[in-house]
């Protein structure tokens, strides 16, 4: 009995036995406070917006997330009155460029002692494309049952031109824009206001701006063929004369209205004049010249003939003339004086008809240098021209411009 006494004792007072009871007793302790901590501190989950900071004005965000799952944690009587507007999420879209991909992490600012346990998802893909706007002219599609013997006249279209804004790629798969007036519509003769609707090639990937969504639209149902306004076409045959060209044509009026069925109508984009021979032309001309009626079924025009006013230019040609002889002008005395070099290259200007024959002793075409007080020998003198026919031709160039005099001889 006293050697079990002993050996309990011993027990008690080992090294093990005390080891084992203060690894207890910590863990207990542990224990404790965690519980305490658990008891003082809780979690919440909820959804906060997501803000894009600095992203390019120019750029559109293809597949945009709104919104991010956050739960944050922290102490009961801070969580208890927590503002959710005070907890901010967002990512960072400096220097980002449109046309490409990004994969960028979402950043979490929470208040005071709360802090952020997780966020979902964490990471984002940024599909920035380039934004663009274009400028599109609204067709009216008119309804295919307006009754037989009326046709629509005065449509007016205000504004004419719509802007719409969005991705580049998604813009350029518009085809056209377009309003759909119904024949009701119509009928009433007032002034609508209409949605514009769009034409597209394939689906859009991200949403396309109309601005304006809608415009006026004004057209009256009126009784009798359709009508509609096309170009007068001027035709020509042969040449003008060589020493002129056309500069302008202005017909008048420059637009005719013609009747039909709608479906002739369709078939015509302009009017021709019967042909104007210009080859005798060498002055402005006025001409009254006949209409001719296109060889379409039912087609009528409202005008016989127009009046085209046909400006003429001058045209003007150059020619070199090489090797012009150079007079020395304004000496005295027995002294003679020589060039160099003795002869000088002169362009000319003038109608090509009389440039091809020009003569230069005939147009009393000269190049000299004036020695009229000069006093020193050797001189370097700038070579002057004239020419007798100067309302005819011009002369726009010498080469060289200067040569040099100096004395050949004395008597």
């Amino acid at each position: 009995m006293r050697r079990l006494n002993m050996t309990f004792d011993e027990m008690l007072s080992s090294s093990l036995t005390l080891w084992i009871i203060s690894i207890t007793t910590a863990v207990l302790m542990w224990l404790y406070v965690i519980g305490i901590d658990e008891a003082e501190y809780i979690t919440r989950k909820f959804s906060c917006p997501l803000e894009y900071i600095d992203l390019d004005s120019q750029a559109i965000l293809r597949g945009r997330v709104s919104e991010v799952d956050v739960e944050v944690r922290g102490p009961e009587h801070e969580m208890l009155r927590l503002d959710y507007d005070s907890v901010r999420a967002y990512v960072d879209a400096r220097n980002l460029v449109p046309g490409k991909k990004y994969t960028v992490n979402v950043i979490v600012n929470t208040p005071g002692n709360i802090s952020l346990i997780s966020c979902f998802p964490s990471q984002i893909v940024l599909d920035l494309v380039r934004q663009v706007s274009r400028l599109i002219t609204v067709e009216t599609v008119l309804p295919q049952n307006i009754p037989e013997g009326h046709y629509i006249e005065g449509i007016e279209i205000t504004p004419k031109d719509v802007g719409v804004r969005g991705a580049e790629d998604d813009i350029s798969k518009i085809g056209a824009l377009r309003i759909t007036p119904t024949i009701e519509e119509l009928q009433s003769g007032r002034e609508l206001l209409m949605p514009v609707k769009l034409s597209q090639s394939e689906p859009f990937e991200g949403s396309v701006a109309i601005e304006p969504a809608q415009v006026r639209f004004k057209g009256t149902l009126a009784r009798g063929l359709p009508k509609k306004r096309v170009p007068v076409n001027v035709r020509f045959t042969g040449e003008v004369n060589s020493d002129y060209e056309i500069r302008s044509i202005i017909t008048d009026p420059s637009e005719i209205q013609i009747e039909g069925e709608r479906k002739n109508l369709a078939k015509v984009e302009s009017v021709d004049t019967e042909v104007i021979d210009v080859s005798l032309l060498a002055s402005d001309q006025a001409i009254v010249v006949p209409l001719k009626t296109p060889d379409i079924e039912g087609i009528s025009l409202n005008a016989t003939s127009v009046r085209v006013n046909l400006h003429l230019g001058e045209v003007r040609a150059e020619r070199k003339l090489t090797n012009i002889p150079v007079e020395i002008r304004g000496t005295s005395g027995n002294t003679k004086y020589s060039c160099s070099p003795s002869g000088v290259s002169i362009t000319i200007d003038g109608r090509p008809s009389l440039i091809e024959t020009f003569n230069s002793d005939e147009a009393g075409m000269k190049a000299f240098v004036d020695m009229s007080n000069i006093f020193m020998i050797p001189v370097t003198l700038p070579v002057r021209t004239e020419i007798a026919s100067g309302d005819v031709f011009r002369i726009t160039k010498v080469e060289p411009q200067n040569i040099n005099v100096n004395m050949s001889e004395i008597n």
